[in-house]
């Protein structure tokens, strides 16, 4: 097991380094310190348990200071390194679990224990005991006095009993503590005056705000740590009346209600792992909170932990049907489903996506753009990359896709769509899914159906490549909230419902020539005036721009100036650009099959109108045909990467062009007369 750890943490910090989403950079982050928080709860459970150290000798042991060490490992081992915590306001615990209370420790959330320099201090008898515990229900807040005899006497207390009580607790406060703790009379009540840090309830209260909201990772933190102040029943359950007060009951729900935040926000994170045994603790106070236990299934079946999640299923329906007469919730079947369609033994977990690129480089607002919303679970999530050949619509995709692998736990698909069927792709996916090839529906509208109910519950990434338009995507988007698709496309896929559509334009000039730098294996090469020249001879598309890296690479005695005179013959460019399988004249040429007939011809005559730019009416004329008609014949060829917009006049005329590397292609297929 530690050397699984020590693999994983080597693991989680090479990707730490390599991400370049600084919220996808945290994440990693957060791993390792939950692998170093298992290695500290395993260092604590050698020295207490097997060797039967005190806490003291085990943080002494460990080089942690006791303090630290109590709190983070009731917390679940969560290490926090680096913060520095923001001074509380007066009166608020601190949200830091190592802050060490001023003065003693009154504990309520489960046995009262009190506690001062670390050590447990022996509590009075059974009257004051009650009145304390009655008083720390409301840390710092005034208590009637038939208040306080319903809490700490039931039916039995009398105004004697009280007075004689809050004696003898002034007393014992005064050797415990002197002033950080002191009981004043007001009014017709008494209030117990204590650091707002020393009482446990406090403290779960204050972080439990604090965790409302803000950043996703240090909520999960704050809610964890509120969970950890809890040991059992508020007071040991003790006395008897206590349970059904609505002071107490009210407390107990809180801590259901905090665990179920946490068990929402751990899913939506994809760190179901880090709270389940703080989940597991609470819902086993609350056998018959079924909303709360059926997150505990989701939460196990998400940790991979999916026959634990089917046995805390049976349980829960065997409590109900015996104690109740009464069978489980539509919320309770629902995790039931996820559970068996988590369940390893059910469904596999396919990992199709191809290798990433190792040299990619750039693109970071693009990558921002499709991470953020991932981060933030919102779903299901479809993003559409359009845009013309060469630009790297499927290195994005893929790059974006293992980056945030780790958030699809259940699995990823990828489809190459040219040409292909959605009614065969949707086969494939539900075989990989678990489904036998023996059993495929026979329609489409069947298949869809299966592959809708095969992802529902489940966090599946799907990585579809090279659509031709909706019609082909729409059948192979999950329905379920924590999918995402990626789709990438020559056009612009905008009627595909609640797409995010992300449009690629050509990288800045600095970001192509770091590639070029990259691919050629020359660092040294971005200093070189040669080098912007190949880019700008590229027209900045990645494509060709890596194509121009590799000749760069393969050839160590070709300077990058030899390679830019190369490329400056408009009549060898094209077939310079091409090198071991990846050609920049191949990809034009399957952009320019996909056009229509009519729109072939428009762009193969275009290559004589000027580089700067032409309105509609100059192509018109050049092609015999109306201003309208020419427009339409250009968005087509804006649409499919094969001309850009370039601007309007002042009178609001738009003007199209043709890259350099468009125009050398369009009068070669002229030149050679191709017409079909």
């Amino acid at each position: 097991m530690a050397d699984h750890v020590l693999d994983r943490l080597a693991e989680d910090l090479g990707a730490a380094r390599a991400a370049v989403h600084p919220a996808l950079r945290a994440r990693y982050l957060a791993q390792i310190q939950w692998h170093s928080g298992w290695a500290l709860r395993q260092a604590v459970t050698e020295c207490r348990e097997r060797l039967g150290m005190t806490w003291r000798d085990t943080a002494s042991s460990l080089r942690v200071p006791y303090p630290t060490l109590y709190r983070q490992y009731t917390a679940g081992g969560r290490l926090v390194v680096g913060e520095a915590p923001a001074e509380a306001p007066a009166g608020t615990p601190a949200e830091e679990p190592d802050r060490k209370p001023a003065g003693p420790e009154l504990l309520i959330l489960g046995e009262m224990i009190v506690r001062a320099d670390g050590r447990n201090v022996a509590l009075p008898g059974p009257s004051v005991r009650g009145l304390l515990g009655a008083l720390l229900l409301f840390p710092g807040d005034i208590v009637g006095e038939d208040r306080l005899l319903e809490l700490a006497w039931g039916e039995r207390g009398t105004r004697r009993a009280l007075q004689c009580a809050v004696h003898r607790l002034r007393s014992w406060l005064r050797r415990l503590a002197g002033q950080p703790c002191r009981l004043e009379h007001s009014g017709s009540g008494y209030r117990l005056m204590v650091p707002a840090e020393s009482v446990d309830l406090a403290r779960f209260r204050a972080r439990v705000r604090a965790g409302a909201s803000g950043d996703p990772d240090r909520r999960l933190a704050l809610l964890s740590a509120a969970l950890g102040e809890w040991r059992g029943p508020v007071l040991g359950g003790r006395p008897e009346w206590l349970a059904d007060d609505p002071v107490v009951r009210a407390v107990e729900q809180s801590r259901v209600d905090t665990a179920a935040t946490l068990a929402d926000l751990a899913l939506r994170l994809g760190r179901s792992a880090d709270v389940v045994s703080l989940v597991a603790e609470v819902a086993a106070a609350a056998p018959y909170d079924e909303p709360l236990q059926a997150r505990l299934v989701r939460l196990l079946s998400a940790s991979g932990r999916h026959a634990e999640a089917l046995r805390q299923v049976e349980r829960v329906r065997e409590r109900l049907a015996d104690d109740l007469g009464i069978g489980p919730s539509e919320e309770m079947r629902s995790a039931h489903a996820a559970a068996l369609q988590e369940d390893s033994r059910f469904v596999p977990i396919p990992m199709q996506l191809p290798p990433d690129v190792p040299d990619f480089t750039g693109r970071h607002r693009e990558i921002e753009t499709i991470c953020d919303p991932m981060l933030a679970g919102r779903g299901p999530l479809v993003f559409a990359v359009s845009g013309g050949p060469g630009l790297g619509k499927t290195a994005l995709t893929v790059h974006v896709a293992h980056r945030m692998a780790a958030l699809y736990s259940n699995g990823q698909l990828h489809a190459d769509l040219r040409g292909s069927d959605p009614y065969v792709v949707l086969g494939r996916f539900l075989h990989a899914l678990g489904v036998d090839e023996q059993v495929l529906p026979w329609s489409l509208d069947e298949r869809v159906a299966l592959y809708r109910s095969r992802t529902a519950g489940r966090r599946v990434l799907v990585l579809l490549d090279d659509a031709a338009d909706e019609a082909q995507v729409r059948p192979l988007v999950p329905g379920a909230a924590g999918c995402a698709v990626l789709v990438t496309g020559r056009t612009w896929l905008a009627g595909l419902a609640g797409a995010r559509l992300l449009k690629l334009g050509v990288p800045a000039q600095d970001e192509a020539v770091r590639l070029l730098c990259r691919v050629s294996g020359r660092p040294g090469l971005a200093a070189d005036p040669a080098a912007a020249e190949i880019v700008r001879l590229c027209d900045r598309v990645p494509l060709a721009v890596r194509i121009a890296g590799a000749r760069l690479a393969m050839r160590p005695r070709l300077s990058a100036a030899g390679l830019a005179g190369r490329l400056r013959d408009p009549d060898r460019r094209l077939d310079e650009l091409a090198v071991h399988g990846l050609s920049m004249r191949a990809s034009l040429d399957s952009a320019y099959r996909d056009l229509a007939v009519a729109h072939r011809e428009t762009f193969r005559q275009l290559g004589a109108l000027p580089a700067t730019g032409f309105p509609a009416r100059s192509a018109g004329a050049l092609l015999g045909v109306s201003a309208e008609s020419a427009t339409a014949h250009l968005e087509a060829l804006a649409d499919a990467g094969l001309a850009d917009v370039v601007g309007d006049e002042a009178r609001g005329e738009v003007h199209y062009a043709l890259t350099d590397l468009m125009r050398i292609y369009a009068l070669e297929r002229a030149r050679h007369g191709v017409s079909g």
